[in-house]
């Protein structure tokens, strides 16, 4: 017999989009409702969080915004081809940032996601960054993407595992390492079976999890559900939920939660690139898992699995979801939700 409800402890998003100003407004209350503990804060601003000074502004325009919650903002570092290792030591030591985030982009400044161009074109540059990022224990969260323009567009994860990540993990086998938003199911099987001692994890997104490539064109362009790291073939999506549902540990809840306004991301030349998922995270990241048959696994993978490795502790109070009919909003102002005007079988009540 299914059970009519869930009971865990309040979760944590370990990959969140806010952006700044007045979008940041509109869409802070989503998550907030969504009873997280917090997040952690990408830094891709059109200007990127790369020094501590940005890093504790942005912070303070978030905690503005909480009217008293207790929601916690997990800033990261937007790394460079050119911020020093004792910048990115002294912000961690300060508190300032949880993380270090890695975008890259190729000589033409092109990268693989919204806000991305600004990142690494020398991986090699930042091995003394690494150094001192093992050393402290600062864990480095990577947007593993190949971005060179001969890369298969469907390919450039696994790619990216060969070329970039193999060789940091290698070179620095203390260093803590998340594969952000993971979909292929190469990859997923490289962070299952990999033994890293430094640890080695990944996040994984509520659209990953529900929707195939083929998503994209059905009934024409979908600009709703294009996205980076584009979905891959059923196959892959497949392996990862499996992943995912089954309990291991070394996959957790971030979103990768992407608002963008109507008006760029309903194009579909030149569409903006992410999914807004955060007003019905908990409920999507539950549907799978009911769907599976494994909702004992909900809980840790939700608001469990490596929190430790944020400086987070799982929380005391409890969050709850009850089997019951959904309606996915449309929009959250000028801003298209997943799944909008669909049901979904479950809600966060408490």
């Amino acid at each position: 017999m299914k059970e009519n409800s869930v009971t865990i402890p309040r979760w944590f998003d370990r990959h969140l989009h806010i952006r700044d100003g007045e979008m940041m407004k509109t869409v802070l209350p989503s998550t907030l409702n969504q009873r997280a503990t917090g997040a952690i804060i990408m830094p891709n601003l059109a200007d990127p969080i790369s020094t501590i000074e940005k890093a504790k502004a942005y912070r303070d325009r978030i905690t503005a915004l909480l009217d008293g919650s207790d929601f916690v903002p997990c800033m990261t570092l937007y790394l460079t081809d050119h911020i020093d290792p004792e910048e990115v030591v002294r912000g961690f030591e300060e508190g300032v940032w949880r993380a270090v985030k890695l975008y890259m982009a190729n000589q033409k400044g092109q990268g693989g996601t919204t806000g991305s161009a600004h990142g690494v074109k020398n991986l090699l540059g930042r091995y003394r960054v690494f150094k001192a990022m093992e050393k402290h224990k600062i864990p480095l969260l990577g947007h593993f993407e190949a971005v060179e323009e001969d890369v298969d567009e469907f390919d450039r994860e696994i790619v990216s595992v060969d070329r970039d990540l193999k060789p940091i993990l290698k070179s620095f086998p203390g260093l803590p390492v998340v594969f952000e938003h993971l979909t292929d199911g190469h990859a997923a099987d490289f962070i299952a079976g990999y033994n890293h001692p430094g640890g080695l994890y990944a996040t994984v997104t509520t659209h990953h999890l529900m929707i195939n490539r083929n998503t994209m064109f059905w009934g024409g362009m979908n600009p709703g559900n294009y996205c980076k790291p584009v979905p891959k073939r059923e196959t892959h999506r497949v392996k990862v939920r499996q992943y995912v549902t089954s309990g291991n540990r070394r996959f957790g809840a971030g979103t990768d939660s992407a608002p963008h306004d109507e008006s760029v991301k309903s194009r579909c030349y030149g569409c903006a690139a992410g999914i807004f998922t955060s007003p019905t995270a908990v409920e999507l990241y539950t549907s799978a898992f009911d769907e599976d048959n494994t909702l004992e696994h909900l809980g840790p993978f939700l608001s469990e699995n490596f929190l430790a490795l944020y400086g987070m502790e799982v929380s005391s109070e409890t969050m709850t979801i009850e089997r019951g009919t959904l309606v996915v909003p449309q929009k959250v102002g000028g801003v298209q939700v997943f799944k909008g005007g669909t049901e979904l079988p479950w809600k966060l009540v408490s």
